[in-house]
């Protein structure tokens, strides 16, 4: 069974929430990196641990003598460039691209329009789902079910994207006026006098209203994402304490 949780507030890197990523599938994902404190991951490290421990149980019971590798797990430890620990953890969440997770705002609203870029403080609601395959081995995987955003960073679109900047000028809600010029009227044309054309009554135009002056609308600065920090997996301790509670449990 899915052993459903909802996460401390973290850091989104590389998130796909918006849309799916679909560069090495057709089909696509939804995902997103959650940066966590250690504090905050524990909850879903223990979880984890559970579904894993809980997975591999009910495997050596159906194949007592069967060899079972562990897959990697979903989650890393943050490290700097120096290789020196954070402090952090990092969770990654996916879904097929079938499964939309969905977006609230900070107050609960559903978000039926949005654009999350890396750098967004959000809360991720998901779900462990174990697995086991000949190839990869045991683990467990994290479904993306939905998201709470509370800082929104949202990503530049339009003129930002291409580079422009705000300037003085033009802007599209200026309201330019201008009266359309009366047109001549038209030649008179007399029967009576031999077909004889009457001149032409003079144009009128009225005088064009010069363009009121309306402050440029701000313009959004393009928001780049921040640079994510290198990981190093945790795997490795935590499957020799897998390794150590399912052989206590086999004892």
């Amino acid at each position: 069974m899915n052993k459903t949780f909802t996460t401390a507030k973290g850091i989104a890197y590389y998130p796909y929430i918006s849309a799916p990523d679909t560069k090495f599938d057709e089909q696509g994902h939804y995902k997103v990196n959650l940066c966590l404190s250690e504090e905050d991951a524990q909850p879903v490290i223990e979880l984890i641990k559970q579904s894993v421990v809980e997975g591999i149980k009910a495997l050596k019971k159906d194949k007592p003598n069967a060899e079972i590798k562990q897959a990697p797990l979903p989650f890393s430890k943050e490290v700097d460039d120096d290789g020196n620990p954070t402090g952090n953890v990092i969770i990654k969440f996916k879904s097929k691209a079938a499964y939309k997770p969905a977006v609230f705002d900070s107050k609960g609203n559903m978000m039926t329009n949005s654009n999350i870029y890396g750098g967004s403080e959000i809360k991720v609601n998901g779900s462990c789902a174990f697995f086991h395959t000949a190839m990869i081995g045991a683990g467990v995987s994290i479904r993306l079910r939905a998201v709470q955003v509370i800082q929104y960073v949202e990503g530049a679109n339009g003129a930002t994207k291409f580079g422009f900047e705000e300037v003085e000028g033009f802007t599209i809600e200026e309201d330019v006026s201008m009266s359309e010029a009366t047109p001549a009227a038209a030649a008179e044309v007399n029967l009576d006098q031999s077909l004889k054309v009457a001149p032409a009554k003079p144009k009128v135009v009225q005088a064009i209203k010069p363009a009121q002056q309306v402050k440029p609308t701000p313009v959004q600065k393009p928001v780049e994402e921040p640079k994510a920090a290198k990981t190093v997996s945790g795997a490795d301790d935590l499957a020799a304490e897998i390794a150590q509670l399912v052989g206590d449990v086999d004892g």
